[in-house]
């Protein structure tokens, strides 16, 4: 919201702050200055001038050849494209050698120039080419006041313009004067003036069907006003602030928006069907608002209606049908209260938002209603003329404001801080609040009808806070810190994997849980839409971590950076069917998992001169799972399973209660090339999904120790013939679970015979067999090596293979 610092001091005349302690006052009061606009005025070689004569240019239909006095013996011939230009306009004038400053930032020069065969010696300047707005629909008219040839800097007051950031909370401040209220400090606010409008509660002028949505409204009938433009005075404090002035009566609704913090609208009556408005909202049809855009109205919408058809969306924008135009003589202008949520609502559905549904939105003043209507018709009746012929209002605002009770032994323990309790109440009564009684130690204050944030005794201590302010607030001597004892490891087992990740090099990213549509549906059809998605590209949520990653990796790759080693431990969720559901609740319909995915791309060493460039492998990424898994002590446990060359899982089998169970830790894959060409990438890339609740499920921290045999460990080796089917792993792990005395066998040897010769397999095992009661003899070790053969017989087809 932008503040302009002249306005301000309109209701506080005695306000003289310099910017940057009104900067620093307005932060710790709660409001952030997000931007300063100081004050930029034309140079001075940018004079006062009358255009005297305007022809046409002969090579030009859309240009004209101007004589301007600029107070010099001579009149400045000057080609202008302006469509306003006319004889007898007072306007400003960049002669030779000027200087002006583009919306660029660029510095422009004036020089002598030919525009299509003409002549030209300066610039007649729009108001945007001179810094002082943004408008450009033609060149700036200054007042017939203006002394010719002067310069045009001696006629503008420089202003000051704040952007100050408003929390939702503090509606309050959506206004000059709401800022004044916070500044005044119990100084009397000077409100515009005021011309008291008769209203009555009987009439044919208003009509209000739903008083849930407008509990209360006023509308007045001027007639005999003349739509002209408005004063210097008034565009002035307009365009200040970034407003573009268009006519009398629509400049008087935007200034007591601004001015006041309450919304106006200004009806042609003549255009409305009856010459009478009605506050409906049942309402269902098509409806072209002022920005020429057409809506949709529905039941449930609230709106202004005349007696046919609606004219404005309430609380929201007026109709173009219905819009005060320059041929406008009576005017009906409607000030009122509407239901915040019934607006919110209504402007969503609409898709449309404006300045009135801002405010309406978070919450209006009710009792400032009236009082902006009243400031609004004296200035009309002032800047347009006119007279009052009726002035009706429904319904009325809270007869009684809000009381709340505050314990100033509370502020102090909550705050740790040591104000008197009439500190407190003249602290809140500067603005605004009232005392209403005393009781005990407990004091009741009646709240101001703006601020509708405050309702309980914790809304009053933020505010004591906000006004004693936060840095005067001293830290408490008696503050101790108690540690625990001792800690669980690892507490949270997410930042544990983190860690582990970080000390084997690779570096985290977080990625974005909203992906598109068409990029989900390549790793799921079980996709969870979302409602209303912020943006075109985040409509569902991700079913897996890899569509993040690889939007990552595109954008590194683009960006010159192709060598990564990336992960993250973040969440996947998919729908479930009907039938998977485990009950009515409709969070039961999705699923959630946690995933530790891991990537590498690019090359596996950095560039040095002395080494030469690799590319990283599935071997690369398999040996940093391995790593992970030695941390998580679960390498001795884990199976590794071929699907194909470029794909395995893990799995994790532990002896629970002598109850063997498995667990699939997750895969490693090298990623299809027709994958990556959807997202751009032209390098192979390898991808490990880990499922993080597996791995927490199979974690232990503790390590049993074994004490290494103290008898010789015997080494026997054995070789098996292996059925075409019967996968190398399969055999090694129904071998070593053949006798408890078999620590640990390996393959040393492998043949294969062709497909055309059986697809055969001769398999080389080693044993290492180890006895902690004594030392093995010969017949234990032939027994063992026979419940091998056997078993290896029995349940793969395998069979010792005879030299």
């Amino acid at each position: 919201m932008k503040i302009s610092v002249s306005w301000l001091k309109g209701f506080l005349p005695s306000f003289s702050s310099d910017t940057l302690s009104l900067v620093e006052k307005l932060t710790f009061l709660g409001f952030e200055v997000e931007e300063v606009q100081e004050p930029s005025l034309p140079d001075d070689l940018v004079v006062v001038g009358r255009i005297e004569e305007v022809v046409q240019h002969p090579n030009a239909e859309r240009l004209t050849i101007c004589r301007v006095d600029v107070g010099r013996e001579e009149p400045l011939q000057i080609v202008c494209g302006a469509p306003n230009v006319k004889a007898g306009m007072v306007v400003p004038v960049a002669t030779l050698k000027a200087k002006l400053t583009a919306s660029d930032g660029q510095t422009i020069t004036i020089k002598p120039s030919k525009i299509r065969g003409e002549r030209s010696f300066g610039m007649i300047c729009a108001a945007d080419e001179l810094g002082l707005s943004d408008d450009h629909s033609g060149v700036m008219e200054l007042d017939s006041s203006c002394r010719i040839g002067e310069p045009v800097a001696r006629y503008f007051d420089g202003d000051v313009v704040l952007d100050i950031a408003v929390t939702p909370n503090r509606p309050d401040v959506l206004s000059h004067l709401g800022i004044a209220r916070e500044l005044a400090g119990g100084e009397e606010i000077h409100y515009p003036e005021q011309n008291a409008v008769p209203f009555v509660q009987t009439g044919t002028l208003v009509d209000v069907l739903d008083a849930v949505a407008c509990p209360y409204y006023t509308g007045v009938v001027i007639r005999g006003i003349t739509v002209a433009e408005s004063p210097a005075w008034l565009r002035k404090k307009l365009e200040s602030i970034g407003l573009r002035p268009k006519n009398n009566i629509v400049d008087i609704t935007n200034y007591i928006l601004h001015g006041l913090g309450q919304p106006l609208h200004a009806f042609d009556l003549q255009k409305l069907a009856g010459e009478r408005v009605v506050v409906r909202s049942d309402v269902r049809g098509e409806f072209v608002a002022i920005n020429q855009q057409s809506f949709q109205v529905e039941p449930g919408m609230p709106v202004i209606c005349d007696s046919q058809k609606p004219v404005a969306l309430a609380g929201v924008m007026g109709g173009l049908e219905s819009a005060v135009s320059d041929a406008t003589t009576d005017i009906l202008l409607e000030s009122a209260w509407f239901d915040p949520s019934m607006i919110r609502k209504s402007a969503k559905k609409a898709a449309i938002s404006s300045d009135a549904s801002y405010r309406y939105e978070r919450g209006i003043d009710p009792r400032n209603v009236r009082r902006s209507a009243e400031c609004a018709v004296a200035l009309i009746l002032e800047l347009a003329g006119g007279r009052i012929e009726e002035a009706q209002e429904w319904g009325s605002v809270p007869a009684e404001l809000r009381r709340v009770a505050l314990r100033a032994d509370r502020v102090n323990a909550l705050l740790g801080s040591s104000i008197a309790a009439g500190e407190m109440v003249a602290m809140l009564q500067r603005i605004g609040f009232r005392t209403d009684e005393t009781e005990g130690e407990s004091i009741t204050f009646e709240v101001p009808s703006c601020r509708v944030d405050v309702s309980g005794e914790i809304d009053l201590v933020e505010e004591i806070a906000r006004l004693y302010g936060y840095d005067n607030i001293q830290p408490s001597a008696q503050m101790a810190t108690i540690y625990p004892q001792s800690r669980k490891f690892p507490e949270f087992f997410p930042d544990f994997l983190r860690s582990l990740m970080v000390g084997l090099h690779f570096r985290e990213i977080l990625t974005n849980p909203l992906v598109k549509r068409e990029e989900a549906a390549l790793f799921s059809d079980k996709l969870v839409g979302v409602l209303n998605p912020i943006s075109e590209g985040l409509e569902v949520l991700r079913p897996a971590l890899v569509p993040g990653f690889l939007k990552v990796i595109s954008h590194n790759i683009r960006h010159g950076n192709r060598d990564l080693q990336l992960f993250e431990v973040a969440r996947g969720f998919q729908s479930l069917a009907a039938g998977e559901c485990r009950s009515e609740s409709p969070l039961d319909a999705y699923s959630e998992q946690e995933y530790l995915v891991l990537a590498i791309t690019g090359s596996r060493f950095p560039r040095i001169w002395n080494q030469s460039s690799e590319k990283v492998d599935f071997y690369d990424l398999m040996g940093a799972v391995e790593m992970l898994l030695e941390k998580l002590n679960l390498l001795d446990k884990s199976v590794v399973n071929i699907y194909n060359e470029n794909t395995v899982s893990i799995d994790v089998q532990l002896t629970e209660k002598g109850r063997s169970c498995s667990y699939r830790a997750g895969v490693v894959q090298r990623l299809d090339s027709n994958l990556l060409g959807k997202f751009d990438i032209g390098q192979d890339v390898y991808i490990a999904e880990l499922d993080a609740a597996a791995l927490e499920s199979c974690f232990s921290s503790g390590v049993t120790y074994e004490p290494p045999s103290r008898f010789p460990v015997v080494q026997r080796d054995i070789s098996l013939v292996l059925p075409p089917d019967v996968t190398v792993q399969s055999l090694v792990e129904l071998v070593r679970s053949s006798d408890s005395l078999i620590r640990g066998v390996s393959v040393f040897d492998l043949f294969e015979r062709t497909r055309e010769d059986g697809g055969e397999r001769s398999v080389a095992l080693s044993l290492e067999i180890a006895d902690h009661a004594g030392t093995l003899q010969d017949e234990r070790i032939s027994d063992i090596l026979s419940k091998v053969g056997s078993n290896a017989a029995s349940k793969l087809g395998a069979v010792i293979r005879q030299v």
